[in-house]
């Protein structure tokens, strides 16, 4: 059963459901106490535990009847193989009946079943058969077929294929498995002596009816478990790519990654340190909290450390070079309101201002599209931005906010005005400037890192959405 659930959770984990240790421990708990003799209470206990909203539900949903419907899982992989002459009353170890193979009326499979073509006894019953698969599908041991297409199934990798070209050699490597080599073997000896044609003729027809059921089981275990691993691929090379060369089409996946990458942060950073039994043991704080008992430690109190959410102000320069990456570093800050409910935005180009409203006003996604299209793509001037930025701004810096400046420091041969910005450093907790492009490329034509590096806590590259996530992780990990 674990090993069931592990796989369950393994193809809600590919269908995008994200699934804690912990839920997967709460989902194996409920496991136990349904059961699966009904599988629509088991649907709704696990659904209980896995899903969090109405949108993960239905993918749940969705999941659990595609996983659940392959008649190999019905079976308890741990459990003894019942031979088909057993006794059809005899029970299995699951609380599920095993199927009957002489009365399969009401089972329900993906593919066309073995005992669709049945035999006459006295074939059923041919000990001239030699070949493990031949005495299989002869005498519809359907059980064993199941488990045994299960087992060669995992050994030949049907749960990592990475394409869907891959589905037909992890067939043949099933059929294979299975004893299929032999089976054609002894089918063409049978076949060259003119010996029995007519079982000769159904193990024909059955070795094909099995064929295609090796080949449903394949194409379930692709959707299960593999196909989303071309767009997890595609999102992994996407939150490396460098933020200034992303094509539009890209934008909406982009805004899916930034969103969900500050969703993580926000959930990871969130919880405040709450006064624990752990740690340093708070003195003062103690010998005051037991005065009253003359001096018997009853009440301990520990020392802790309050997070404080860090008042930010974050400058974007928008030219042409940088506008990309500032168009993602506010939809990464505006999606951080949990943990960041005070970011005041400037944008500059050739001039700064405040765009803090816009994005109180509207959807982020109309905010950023006005932002773009009235203040970026002009010439850039760091000098006359930042007398801007100190006129609006300047006196609202006190030593609990955060400047982050985003640009490339390219001032067109202009003034740095680097002494407004030397005072920002000396007024705030601290400075950053994240920079879109790599470290070869400061101060090398018009670029004029080196007059604000000084005046800056950190300065740090950011061209991918990895570097954005370090960086304000790291920013909300020391606030």
């Amino acid at each position: 059963m674990q090993k069931m659930l592990g796989d369950f959770i393994h193809a809600l984990r590919h269908a995008g459901l994200p699934i804690s240790p912990a839920e997967t421990l709460d989902a194996l708990t409920a496991a136990k106490l349904i059961g699966f003799h009904d599988p629509e209470l088991l649907k709704s206990g696990l659904g209980m535990t896995l899903a969090k909203n109405k949108l993960h539900l239905a993918q749940f949903e969705a999941c659990f009847d595609q996983f659940f419907s392959n008649p190999s899982i019905e079976h308890n992989p741990e459990a003894p193989i019942k031979n088909a002459d057993a006794d059809n009353n005899t029970q299995s170890a699951e609380p599920n009946p095993e199927p009957n193979p002489e009365n399969n009326d009401t089972a329900t499979t993906p593919s066309p079943s073995l005992q669709s073509a049945d035999l006459e006894p006295s074939y059923l019953e041919s000990p001239n058969l030699e070949s493990v698969l031949a005495n299989q599908l002869a005498s519809n041991d359907q059980v064993s077929l199941q488990m045994a297409i299960a087992n060669a199934a995992e050994q030949a990798g049907a749960g990592n294929m990475q394409m869907f070209t891959q589905k037909g050699i992890v067939s043949y490597r099933i059929m294979q498995s299975l004893g299929e080599a032999d089976l054609n073997a002894e089918l063409a000896q049978l076949e060259h002596n003119n010996e029995q044609p007519e079982l000769t003729s159904e193990l024909r027809n059955k070795q094909q009816i099995l064929r295609q059921q090796v080949k449903d089981y394949v194409e379930e275990q692709f959707l299960l478990f593999s196909e989303n691993i071309g767009r997890n691929l595609r999102d992994t090379q996407l939150q490396k790519v460098r933020l200034s060369n992303i094509d539009y089409s890209y934008y909406q996946d982009m805004n899916k990654l930034v969103k969900k990458a500050a969703k993580q942060l926000a959930s990871l950073h969130s919880r405040r340190r709450k006064v624990t039994k752990r740690g340093l043991l708070d003195v003062r704080k103690t010998l005051a909290a037991n005065g009253a008992y003359d001096g018997f430690l009853f009440h301990t109190k520990w020392k802790s450390t309050r997070i404080d959410k860090p008042k930010v102000m974050v400058i974007c320069d928008v030219s042409g070079s940088v506008s990309k990456v500032a168009r993602f570093l506010l939809l990464f800050l505006y999606s951080l309101q949990d943990v960041l409910p005070r970011v005041r935005s400037f944008v500059f180009a050739s001039h700064l201002a405040e765009v803090t409203d816009d994005f109180d006003k509207k959807d982020i996604e109309d905010a950023l599209t006005h932002i773009m299209n009235h203040w970026a793509n002009s010439p850039t001037d760091y000098g006359q931005a930042l007398l801007d930025f100190k006129d609006v701004a300047g006196r609202d810096i006190d030593n609990k906010t955060t400047v982050i400046m985003l640009g490339d420091a390219r001032n067109n041969n202009g003034l740095a005005q680097a002494q407004i910005w030397k005072e920002v450093y000396q007024r705030s907790q601290r400075v950053l400037w994240l920079n879109p492009e790599g470290r070869y490329s400061w101060d090398s034509g018009d670029s004029i890192m080196s007059e604000y590096r000084p005046y800056c806590s950190r300065v740090e590259p950011c061209r991918s959405l990895n570097d954005l996530t370090r960086i304000l992780g790291s920013l909300l990990k020391h606030s």
